[in-house]
C-alpha cells in the first residue's frame, strides 16, 4: 500500500456492510469488470491467500505497458555503455532489477482492481564483442504486484453504487468479514540485440529486439 487514507468508520454493522460489496461485486461480474468483481470477492472470503493475475489481462492496460518500456529502456541504455566499455573479445554479465510505478487510469478495469502498483524487472545478460560488434542476450523476468486493501484515500466512485467510501473496507477487515491479500504476475521476455561502434568516441548504433511476453515464475 503505497498512500493511507484518514482513519474514518462508517458506524454501520459489518452484514451490511458485507451485502454492499457482495452486491458490488455481482453487478461488475455482469457489466463489465468480472476480474474486478473476482479481486473483491477473494477480499470477501477472507482468507488472505495472495491471488496470481493474468499478465494478459494486465499487459492489456496502456499505463502497464508504458511502465514497462520504460524498464526496458533503461536495461537498453546499461547494456549500451557496457557494451562500448567492453574490450576485444572479451565478455561480461550484467545483472540488475528497476521498478515502475503505475497509476491506472480512471474508470478502466484495472483501476478498481490496483489504482496504484508497481512492476519490478529483474534482468540477467551477457555481452561478447567481435570487432566493432557486441552481441547481447538476456532474459528479463517482470514482476507486478500490490497488496489489495481498502485504505487509500476517502472514496471511490463505482458505476451504479455512486461513490463508496474507504472506510467500508477497512471496517469489513477489522470485523474480521474481509481480509487484505497481496496480488501479484509474473512473466518474461527475452532480448537478442547487437551493439556497433561509432567512427567518433565508439557512439555506433545499438538494436534492441524484444520476444512477446509469456508466463513466468517468481
Amino acid at each position: 500500500m503505497f498512500l493511507r487514507g484518514f482513519r474514518r468508520r462508517t458506524g454501520k454493522e459489518a452484514a451490511e456492510l458485507a451485502a454492499l460489496f457482495r452486491s458490488i461485486a455481482a453487478q461488475s461480474r455482469r457489466t463489465a469488470h468480472p476480474v474486478a468483481s473476482d479481486v473483491l470477492d477473494h477480499f470477501m472470503d477472507g482468507a488472505g491467500d495472495s491471488r496470481a493475475m493474468p499478465a494478459g489481462w494486465l499487459r492489456s492496460f496502456t499505463v502497464v505497458r508504458k511502465a514497462e518500456r520504460k524498464n526496458r529502456r533503461r536495461f537498453e541504455r546499461q547494456l549500451s555503455r557496457a557494451a562500448a566499455a567492453l574490450g576485444e573479445g572479451d565478455s561480461t554479465h550484467l545483472h540488475d532489477h528497476w521498478d515502475a510505478r503505475i497509476n491506472a487510469w480512471i474508470g478502466t478495469e484495472l483501476f478498481y482492481v490496483s489504482r496504484m502498483s508497481l512492476l519490478r524487472s529483474t534482468g540477467s545478460f551477457v555481452l561478447t564483442r567481435a570487432g566493432t560488434r557486441v552481441r547481447v542476450s538476456g532474459t528479463v523476468r517482470h514482476h507486478w504486484f500490490d497488496p489489495y486493501d481498502w485504505d487509500r484515500g476517502r472514496w471511490v466512485y463505482i458505476p451504479r453504487h455512486g461513490f463508496v467510501p474507504i472506510a467500508v473496507g477497512r471496517d469489513l477487515v477489522e470485523a474480521d468479514e474481509a481480509r487484505n491479500f497481496l496480488m501479484e504476475s509474473h512473466y518474461v521476455q527475452t532480448l537478442a540485440g547487437s551493439c556497433r561502434d561509432g567512427r567518433w568516441l565508439r557512439r555506433g548504433k545499438a538494436t534492441f529486439e524484444w520476444s512477446p511476453a509469456g508466463a513466468g515464475r517468481p
